[in-house]
Formats: structure tokens, sequence, C-alpha cells
């Protein structure tokens, strides 16, 4: 007869992980799941081991019969709820996670821990009595008793979850604990991540040895390391192959959202920076299918919620009561919590940032992008090996940023016009500082080879379409260092290095049609044509249009001419002025300025549903215009626009009467000496 405690842990155990929910299910079992299902108990761990104990038989070789047999009774029975064989498979899946190699048992002694986590405390001669009372023909009651887990679990279709239930091809009977062994919560959560790095929604899922790879360049970043059980098991050739089925399951499961630790929808946070106004912001990203207003708690209890709202098109919200940028922050990182949500700064000793279309300013980024322009903030610690990475390898141009009396991040060191364009010498300049790279100071890892860049064509209609003559590059799988890849284009092979930096497809002229590539043992395929396949006009063809006075506008009628219709046109070109400043000015040849007026915000974005101001406008300038001018309270902000190398200056003095000076015989010279003070 069972017991009542086994019956009691048997419902624990349902009520803990067989409740509706989406997504993978995983029976991970450790001490500290046993306490949280039964916070009372001194010794949950114990009190299961003692249930396991009393339902077990003394027969030899039959250890498990008596739960064996009310498995057979209850598959006869209507099958509503788990089978009854739960307490049974929490305790091999405890075995499974305390399994270490400590001198008296080996990691892959998985009976040995069996038998210990079945009787704590007993002898080495018990120990050893009871591993061979469990090893061998008993445990195929327990393999059984797996399966018919795995069976009930798909049964359920989808209600409990998705099965991660998986044996090894080797391990073919204590893979299925272990299976359950690998991945804690918290780990899961992380992998939504991995998940999303991976692109499974748009790219299906990878084979086992690509998801492996994949996840051997993720798991490289120091940002990205799971639980120790886990890395150690992606490290173990005998038990990596299990780790690959299991991660295949979560991500055929995965719906889509990326989670923090707790199962909270995960909102990530970017350090937006503006050096034309000098300022620094946080920018939430936009989470789609999030419900709105997100509420989230302040860094300490007596702040104000933070309110994040959308404002389309902008991918970041609209954020009140964040809290003020500081070094503390970037360097430690921190957490907003709310009810359903919680936004994310990892901590960072180095940033670097990419120009934001949507800020137009900086925003902070996993990595470099090469042959990209960037700004990169250094803790002072790591400035000096940064500088010699730069000194070495990056495109000339760079420049280390004074940030003055008024630091926009205090203890960092800012270097401005950042461009890696020779592979060889980065790598060679990141192996004589290889901690940088821990720090992201290197090309964005890529855990599975994409298409970038290339001319696409009908993008909204079919994914890897490109413009004949217009072909991709190829984003290799990368690791911490450069590794030779294998690449087939078209039948033709040849090795290439992977090493960040994109490869050029177009070296190897590709025909009309469709072209397979494999990398790395992945399959691609692009498809080039010479015009688009779709018959219908362009989305949002027609649906903006021009007055008589050059507003532009909504269409509300029909357009007799498609275009810009103005009353004149002026020879002039165009200048792009930053909004929001308190005056603008044109200095012209001959120490002439010319005001310009910030216009009003265009409205025609009202008619699809949202109002939108771009961070810059449009003036006209005249052909004698040498510089754009714009005061913000005493700054200055100045922008060459005549002949020779372009140049921004940000000034205090008086720049309205030192320009017009400039008419006088030393009026020139005095303008560049207040210029060069201005740069010191």
């Amino acid at each position: 007869m069972i017991n009542d405690r086994y019956w009691w842990w048997q419902r624990a155990l349902a009520a803990e992980f067989f409740t509706p929910q989406n997504g993978p299910l995983v029976v991970f079992i450790d001490e500290d799941v046993l306490r949280k299902i039964a916070p009372g108990m001194d010794d949950p761990a114990a009190d299961l081991a003692q249930a396991v104990r009393d339902a077990s038989s003394p027969t030899p070789g039959e250890y498990f019969s008596r739960i064996a047999t009310e498995r057979r009774l209850w598959k006869l029975d209507d099958r509503a709820s788990p089978p009854p064989v739960l307490p049974v498979l929490a305790i091999t899946v405890l075995a499974a996670t305390r399994m270490r190699s400590d001198g008296q048992a080996l990691s892959t002694n998985f009976y040995r821990r069996l038998a210990e986590s079945i009787e704590p405390g007993a002898s080495g001669m018990r120990v050893a009595q009871l591993k061979a009372e469990v090893d061998g023909s008993a445990f195929l009651d327990v393999v059984d008793m797996w399966c018919t887990l795995d069976e009930w679990i798909g049964e359920q279709d989808g209600r409990v979850g998705v099965s991660t239930i998986r044996t090894h091809e080797r391990l073919t009977r204590i893979g299925y604990p272990q299976s359950q062994a690998l991945l804690t919560r918290s780990d899961r959560a992380e992998l939504t991540r991995f998940f999303a790095a991976l692109r499974i929604r748009e790219a299906g899922l990878p084979d086992e040895n690509s998801m492996l790879r994949a996840l051997e360049v993720w798991t490289s970043a120091s940002s990205n390391r799971l639980g120790d059980t886990f890395m150690a098991a992606l490290g173990s050739a005998e038990i990596k192959g299990l780790i690959a089925a299991v991660v295949l399951a979560c991500a055929a499961a995965w719906d889509g959202r990326v989670v923090t630790k707790d199962g909270r929808g995960r909102i990530a946070i970017r350090l937006g920076i503006d050096l034309d106004e000098w300022t620094t912001a946080w920018l939430f990203a936009v989470l789609e299918g999030a419900s709105e207003p997100i509420l989230l708690d302040g860094l300490l209890a007596a702040d104000a919620p933070v309110s994040l709202v959308r404002m389309p098109p902008s991918k970041y919200y609209v954020s009140d009561n964040a809290p003020d940028v500081s070094s503390d922050l970037v360097t430690r990182g921190f957490r907003l919590r709310g009810a359903a949500y919680a936004a994310e700064f990892s901590k960072a000793e180095v940033l670097v940032f990419a120009r934001d279309a949507d800020t137009g300013g900086w925003s902070s980024t996993t990595g470099i992008t090469p042959f990209e322009t960037h700004l990169i903030a250094v803790t002072a610690a790591e400035s000096a090996a940064v500088s010699r990475v730069l000194t070495a390898a990056a495109a000339k141009g760079w420049v280390l940023r004074k940030q003055g009396a008024r630091p926009l991040l205090s203890g960092f060191v800012l270097y401005e016009g950042v461009r890696f364009t020779n592979d060889t010498a980065l790598q060679r300049a990141l192996s004589d500082e290889p901690r940088l790279r821990a720090l992201g100071v290197a090309p964005t890892l890529t855990p599975r080879a994409r298409f970038v860049r290339g001319l696409p064509l009908d993008r909204e209609f079919a994914p890897s379409h490109y413009l004949l003559g217009g072909e991709p590059d190829l984003l290799l799988p990368t690791d911490e260092e450069p590794k030779l890849v294998l690449l087939a284009l078209g039948g033709k092979e040849e090795v290439v290095t992977s090493n960040g930096f994109p490869f050029e497809l177009r070296r190897f002229p590709s025909p009309e049609g469709s072209t397979e590539v494999i990398a790395d043992a992945q399959r691609l395929t692009f498809t080039l044509l010479e015009e688009s396949v779709v018959a219908a006009t362009p989305k949002g063809t027609a649906t903006l249009g021009w007055d008589d006075d050059g507003n532009l506008s909504a269409a509300t009628g029909a357009f007799n001419v498609i275009g810009a219709v103005v009353s004149g046109t002026f020879a002039a070109t165009s200048v792009m002025g930053r909004r929001g400043r308190d005056e603008t000015w044109l200095l012209l040849d001959g120490g002439t300025a010319l005001p310009v007026a910030e216009p009003t915000p265009p409205v025609f974005t009202n008619a699809a549903g949202f109002a939108f101001t771009s961070q810059y406008f449009e003036a006209p300038a005249p052909k004698a215009t040498q510089w754009l001018a714009q005061r913000s309270g005493t700054s200055w902000h100045l922008s060459r626009l005549g002949p020779g190398d372009p140049q921004d200056v940000r000034a205090s003095f008086d720049v309205l009467a030192t320009w017009r000076r400039t008419s006088e015989p030393s009026g020139s010279a005095l303008w560049r000496i207040q210029l060069g003070l201005a740069h010191e």
C-alpha cells in the first residue's frame, strides 16, 4: 500500500509543475525548488526521500515495482491527472542535480547519487547496497514512468506546456532525469534572449549541431552565461547532445516572448547619448504585444512609479519618472520591476554606441559593427587598453571627446568617430587585450549565419529576395576568437575566416533565381530578381502630397500630379537644423548672418493615427552660406557648410558679433582664433 506522504508529494508536485501554462515544461528539482513546494518543512528533500523509501518494494530487482503497479492501474482509469509517479521522478531529478565530481562519486555515476538521495546519511556500505537495488532492471520501471509522463503531457495538447523530456543516444536510461536537471527556471528565462537572437520565429529551428554551435557562441559572452550545471554540461562531450535536444524542445515551444528570470516580460533598457544637446537618457525598447501603460516600481521604495507609454512609430517608450543616468547605475546595472513586466540594464564597464535614427543621437548596442561609426564609453580603469586597440586597429578620424566641467558620464572616457575596417588589425589588437572581448570591444557575436545589407526586394512579400547585382553580405557564426569556416556558394566551396566582419557574397556573382549558401553546416537561400514580382504599387504610394505653398500633408483626394508642387524654385542648397534650439542662423560670406525660423512640425502623420515630430528640420541655404549656427542657452552649436573638411564646434563666444567682424581686415583671423579656443 502506498503511504499518505507519497500521495501528498504527488499532489504537491502536480500543483507546482502541471498547471495551465504555455511554453516548455521542465520538471527541474533541487533543494531550493523543494523548499518552495513545502515551505513549512525543515528538510523537504529528506521527507520526499522517506516517502519514496516507504513506497518501495523489498524484492530484489523490483525496488520501484509498487509505484509501477500504480502506474499500470492509472493507465486503465480516466488519466485526468498526472500519472502517480511524480515523487519517484522528482527524486531521480534531484539526484541528477546533485551529481558532481567530489572524489566519492564521479559525475557520471548517477545511481550512486540516486542511492544517496533516497537514503540520505546512509553508510557507504548501505549506499553501495541501495545502488545495486535501484540500478539495472529496477530502473527500467523508472524509464517507463518517464515515458508515461511524457505521453500524458502530449495528450494535454499544450494545456500544461510542451514536454522537454528527452533521452540520450548513449545514456538511454539516465538521460530522462538528466534532461530535466540541465535547465533551471532562470536558465529557461535567459534562453528566451538566445531564441530572440537566433530569430527562431523568422528563421525557424536549426538542427542539433547548429543549435549547439550557436549556444557555444552565445554563452561565450559573460553577459550570456547560464547556470554552472548547464555550462558544465555544454562543455561535456558526453552530455552536450542531450543539451541540444532539450534546448531545441524549449525553442520549439517558445511563444516569442523574452522574459526575465522571474517570468516577467523583459523590456531592454539602452543608454542614449546626444552629443549635440550634451544629454543622456535611458531608452526603454518597445515590447511588442505588451499592454499599456506599463507601470514599473522606482529604484527605491520612495520613488514614484516609472510610466511607459508607446508613441508610434518610435521603437522606444515615452517614459515618466525614469531614474537619472549615473555612472554608478551604468557600472552596477539596474532593474525596474512591475506586475507583469521588468525593465533591465546590464552592468557595463565598456559601452559601444551606434547611431540611432529614432533619437537622432547615439544608443548603446551589443558590440562593434564593422565599417559603422561608433561612440565608445569606457571606465577610466579600462581606457588605456581601449586606447591601445583604437590606435592599433581603428580607422583614422577617431578622437578623445573631452567632457569638460559638466561630464556626460563621470568616470568614463569617451571616444568619438570610431570605425573598424581592417579585420586583421582588429583581431591582432584584441589578441593583445583579451579582456576587452568579454567587455564588448569586439564585433557583435553572431550565433547563427544570416544575410545583411544588400539591395532587398519585395521584403514584405517574401524574405531574402534581392535585386540582381545587389547580393547580400553574409555574417558567419562567430566565436570569441576568429575561426575557419567552410563556405559553399552555388556549388563552389571555400574556407573563409569568421571574425565578425561580413563576407561579401557578390565576390561570387550569382545568376537570377535561387542560390543556396551553406555556412558552417547551416543552409540559407537567397533569391535574385531583375525586378519586383509584385504588380501592386508599393505601400504608401500617393498617400502624401504638397500644396502650392509647399506644405506636406496626407492626401485627401485624387491628385493630377504626384510629387512636390511649389510656387517657385530657389538657387540654394538645403541644411538640416536641430529642432528646439533657442535661435538658428546661417552665416554667409562677407559677415552676413541670416535668421532661420524653425517651421512648425508636419501633421501628415495624424492621418495615420499618431503624431510624430522629427528632431530636425530642413531649411534652404544660399550658396554663400559657410556655417549653420544654433544657440542653446549660452552655448552655440556651429556646423561648417562651406568648402573644406566638415567641422562641428561647440562654442560660448559671441558668435554673431564675431562673424559680422569677418568683413573687416582682421576679422577672419579673430574668427579662427575663437574657433581654436573653442576646441580646447
